[in-house]
């Protein structure tokens, strides 16, 4: 096999990738409407960030290279406003979350693709429980060493992005007890969930040789990491995160790790080393904020200390300050503490179950419309 190419890109650009539910308003399951939205929007010159995803009930919406979160707010929020104008034509709605709370992967129609057909022929059952629904995050990078050095330093970064984005509580009608329920689908997946701890590229290089070799995987995209370097786009890619019901989440969120990204090149630059956690620390901290969201306690050392999230994040706060003010991203991370303080979206959905799955699902339909997070005192 020959040596994977990483060229170069413009450092710490963004690009974005959310996947959204297409829903039934009669019903509020999910609906096969993506294939019907696709071709009433086939011929508008507006449209070309709008496809298909794994699934005929879902679609992915992605952005062009952005410079800033704000940026890539603005573009997502015109893909949708069109999206759902055409999903209006065919009676259809656009709701946003990590999972639907009660729709049965059983019934969901495949997108016909070579590549799915291929994905779930090789994964089966694996493959068709994946009814989910993320918010993956784009960031250019110079070189392939320079993504696996970032690679690193983001797993340790890793539980905050999912803590923040939780949105996937209930599962076919059941409250799993987790905040993110989503991340343990991709557990499943033998290349799946969080990275291999890799040291240079000449390591990554080797294990897609192997894994390629050994019939493993038939390309790098079969790697659907937490985290992952994406030799396609020359970034690295976060795949951690649910996807959140509004847009003013996404673009917080994006804020977040934009600005994270910044403070770990500078320190990268100054020399700073950020060697991947050890495999127990990043396996438990994903799992602390996986059942506990905002409400863990994160290991913060080898030892073993644990730290409430609020005193992990007020702390991360403090650090990236300089670089927050210098993109103007005050009101998107205040935002965010916000959501952390009055309870990110599996928080929300829990206070809306007294109505029923019925009222759950309304009220993400009405946050994601409105593009405001909604809590009952």
């Amino acid at each position: 096999m020959s040596k994977l190419e990483f060229h170069s890109n413009k450092n710490l650009s963004l690009g974005v990738e959310i996947e959204i539910q297409l829903i039934d308003p009669i019903t509020g399951d999910l609906k096969p409407a993506g294939p019907m939205i696709i071709e009433i929007l086939k011929d508008n010159p507006d449209a070309n960030h709008i496809k298909s995803e794994i699934f005929q009930s879902m679609l992915e919406i992605d952005t062009p290279i952005s410079e800033n979160a704000f940026q890539i707010g603005k573009s997502i929020r015109k893909s949708l406003h069109l999206t759902r104008s055409a999903a209006a034509k065919c009676e259809t709605q656009i709701m946003m979350a990590g999972t639907h709370p009660y729709a049965h992967y059983s019934e969901r129609l495949l997108t016909p693709s070579s590549r799915y057909f291929a994905l779930v022929d090789r994964n089966k059952w694996i493959t068709r429980r994946l009814q989910i629904f993320g918010l993956h995050v784009h960031l250019g990078m110079r070189d392939g060493e320079h993504a696996i050095a970032m690679n690193n330093a983001f797993c340790h970064y890793l539980p905050i992005i999912l803590a923040v984005s939780a949105s996937s509580p209930y599962w076919h009608r059941d409250d799993t007890g987790l905040a993110s329920s989503r991340v343990t689908f991709f557990e499943a997946i033998p290349t799946g969930g969080h990275p291999y701890l890799l040291n240079s590229w000449a390591e990554f290089e080797d294990l897609i040789e192997r894994l390629i070799f050994s019939k493993s995987i038939t390309s790098i995209k079969d790697l659907w990491w937490d985290i992952r370097p994406n030799i396609e786009y020359s970034t690295i890619e976060i795949r951690i995160a649910d996807c959140p019901p509004t847009i003013k989440e996404v673009e917080s969120i994006v804020a977040l790790i934009h600005t994270l990204a910044v403070y770990l090149d500078k320190e990268l630059a100054r020399g700073k080393k950020f060697p991947p956690p050890p495999e127990w620390i990043l396996r438990e901290n994903k799992w602390r904020t996986s059942r506990h969201g905002v409400q863990a306690d994160l290991i913060t050392d080898l030892k073993g200390t644990s730290i409430p999230f609020l005193e992990v994040w007020q702390k991360l706060c403090k650090s990236v300050r300089p670089i927050e003010r210098s993109f103007a991203y005050e009101p998107l991370l205040n935002f965010l503490d916000t959501i952390i303080q009055k309870g990110p979206s599996y928080f929300r959905q829990r206070l809306y179950y007294e109505n029923g799955f019925d009222g759950i699902i309304r009220h993400l339909v009405r946050e994601g419309e409105n593009d405001q997070p909604e809590w009952r005192c």
